[in-house]
């Protein structure tokens, strides 16, 4: 079996954030035996692969179906230099699908150019200019994709161009990892949240919280850089049960040893309605329950599932939520469990299946 996988930059183990999510999606096709034939890379790279892949289909390869990562970028500007060197290339690419047939899925992860934010971001020129390339690559996208995945259908509303029937949530994944689980000593229970803290996600409720319950501690894992920009805004809130690191990669896994639920207490924002964090879906790989705020996606999605609770944002609910997870060891046993339960249902893999059925229902 052969497919097509399309991103216009170069896709690289590895990565963190958003960047995650390329390489880990193209693996995960692999791992279900497909062929990938990867249009990727630079423009040049690209126009050098979409010429391979174009002898491939001459020769009568048949090819299942194709799938696309989107950039946070314009994808005329994906270029190291943001100058669109190779500008026909991606609707080539496009086209080449319509004109064979092939069932065409592409996931849109962004939209925060929709967001005032943006604008206050960029300079007025600058902004203009991205956002008229953002419109124009999702009419030409709206018309030539048969299925257009976002991090979840709320994200929809905020997608301009598009057929909204299209339309099917594709969140982030996780990989499964049994890590040794830690003994709980005097029943404490430890939080454990690992990425940034910055302006966008906003803590002092946690922080707050945390320092008012006994028997609760929180392990907050963010890079250096990250928390020396805003230590001055939680210097105030930090207790003895507040616990900074710095780690990545393996040193990690002690740390979510140590951890009895995740958590993603932030401060809630329109545009985190319909945000799929993919620290979320690396929590439930974990087999670790996750405590967010309420009104914010990863609130439904833990608390719809029996995966983890949701509380809303504030001092004393966040309080009262810590208080319940510690008074209740037997429902944090048995939310584990049923965490450790679901994760299958959350990898890469079972994203790239879900991909695969879909797209090759349509042929």
């Amino acid at each position: 079996m052969a497919m097509v996988f399309y991103a216009p930059y170069p896709v690289v183990p590895g990565g963190t954030g958003s960047s995650a999510r390329p390489p880990r999606m193209l693996q995960a096709f692999r791992d279900l035996g497909y062929e990938v034939l990867d249009v990727v890379g630079t423009g040049a790279e690209r126009a050098q692969r979409l010429r391979a892949l174009r002898r491939r289909v001459a020769e009568g390869a048949r090819i299942e179906f194709a799938y696309g990562e989107s950039s946070t970028m314009p994808t005329l500007l994906t270029e190291s230099h943001h100058l669109p060197t190779h500008p026909l290339v991606d609707l080539q690419v496009l086209r080449l699908m319509e004109r064979e047939g092939i069932p065409t899925g592409f996931f849109y992860r962004d939209v925060y150019w929709r967001f005032p934010a943006y604008d206050e971001s960029v300079p007025r020129l600058v902004g203009i200019g991205t956002k008229s390339l953002y419109h124009a690559e999702l009419l030409v996208m709206g018309r030539l994709l048969d299925r257009f995945y976002l991090p979840s259908r709320a994200m929809a509303e905020y997608v301009p161009h598009i057929d909204r029937s299209s339309v099917k949530a594709l969140p982030p994944g996780g990989s499964v990892v049994d890590v040794p689980r830690a003994p709980r000593k005097d029943g404490t229970v430890t939080l454990l949240y690992v990425g940034n803290i910055s302006e966008y996600y906003r803590m002092h409720a946690l922080f707050e919280a945390v320092g008012r319950v006994d028997g609760v501690r929180l392990l907050l894992c963010t890079p250096e850089s990250s928390w020396a920009a805003v230590r001055h805004e939680y210097e105030h809130l930090l207790t003895d049960s507040v616990e900074i690191v710095h780690a990545r990669g393996a040193e990690l896994e002690p740390l979510f040893a140590r951890a009895d639920v995740c958590t993603l207490v932030v401060e809630p924002a329109e545009y985190r309605d319909f945000a799929a964090p993919i620290k979320l879906y690396e929590y439930l790989g974990h087999g670790k329950p996750v405590l967010a705020s309420a009104g914010t996606l990863a609130g439904t999605t833990v608390s719809s599932a029996g995966i983890g609770w949701e509380a809303p944002y504030g001092v004393d609910s966040v309080a009262a939520a810590l208080v319940a997870l510690r008074d209740d060891p037997a429902g944090l046993e048995a939310t584990r469990r049923a965490t450790v339960a679901a994760r299958e249902e959350h990898t890469w893999t079972s994203r790239a299946r879900q991909v695969a059925e879909d797209l090759t229902a349509l042929r």
